[in-house]
């Protein structure tokens, strides 16, 4: 746990810093989203090995790559899909007696979630690139983030039923009540924080809706954890890589916002959480 909070206190400032710098260069949310959304996909198939596979691993990142910088161009979407799906059968019938199905089959499953679970953040930030595009941005890592942390010491105080105990033992059926019930207060206190200190021309927030998204983003970032959790149990690997210490890879950091992200783009499709400008 000291490890985990010491990472967490290394990450923090410059999670923070990138924010400040991308309130200024909006171009720098992109391209770090980007790279993570890249990071993520390279670790995913790094369970089945697969990112040593260049015919893999290099059009599963290029898929990633194109389709978060230049989603804009909707006819793209298609084509992307599609040379994606050519180019892995290509590279199991060149490579028949090294690859299966299974091994395509889990390179595009991890390559589509990574790449809209972060194109969703991108998405949202884009639409005005400003600091309410960062309010959403942070709403979406904030909540699976904050219900996690809550899971954890609530599993800690008071787990005694196990939630799925064949995926991930230590997880409690009181751990994930805590994660949902107060990682929504908290993502609510997200949404005070910079209705009172950051938001400048007049923009609030409808905690109603927040609400709701704080709920349902808690919800399904317990899926999306049990998920990522399942594939690495599947594949015998612990974590999915070693970049942060106590914390593993990029991708068992971002696993539930993949999950989260994506409800947060759709439910604010429907119920806008930021209120138009007063005035």
């Amino acid at each position: 746990m000291k490890t985990r909070i010491l990472t967490a206190a290394v990450g923090l400032p410059i999670a923070v810093g990138l924010m400040i710098l991308g309130a200024a260069f909006p171009i720098v949310i992109d391209l770090c989203l980007t790279v993570i959304a890249c990071m993520c996909v390279t670790e995913g198939l790094s369970a089945k090995k697969s990112n040593k596979k260049v015919t893999i691993v290099v059009p599963c990142v290029v898929f990633t790559s194109i389709f978060i910088m230049f989603y804009y161009i909707a006819p793209l979407w298609p084509v992307l899909v599609f040379l994606l799906i050519l180019s892995l059968f290509m590279s199991m019938i060149i490579n028949h007696e090294n690859l299966v199905f299974h091994d395509l089959a889990h390179a595009l499953t991890i390559t589509t979630l990574c790449t809209l679970g972060i194109w969703s953040m991108v998405y949202l930030f884009d639409q005005t690139k400003n600091i309410v595009g960062i309010f959403y941005v942070v709403t979406a890592l904030a909540t699976p983030w904050l219900s996690d942390a809550a899971a954890y010491f609530g599993g800690s105080l008071f787990g005694k039923r196990k939630l799925c105990p064949k995926i991930s033992p230590k997880k409690t059926v009181e751990g994930a009540v805590s994660g949902v019930v107060i990682g929504t207060l908290l993502s609510l206190l997200v949404g005070v924080i910079f209705e009172a200190f950051f938001f400048e021309n007049g923009e609030t927030v409808n905690y109603i809706y927040l609400a709701v998204f704080s709920f349902l983003g808690a919800l399904s970032s317990i899926v999306g954890d049990l998920s990522f959790s399942l594939i690495k149990r599947s594949c015998g690997v612990k974590d999915y890589g070693s970049l942060m210490p106590g914390h593993g890879g990029m991708l068992d950091r971002f696993d539930s916002v993949i999950f989260t992200a994506p409800v947060l783009f759709i439910v604010n499709m429907y119920l806008p959480i930021i209120v138009e400008k007063v005035g």
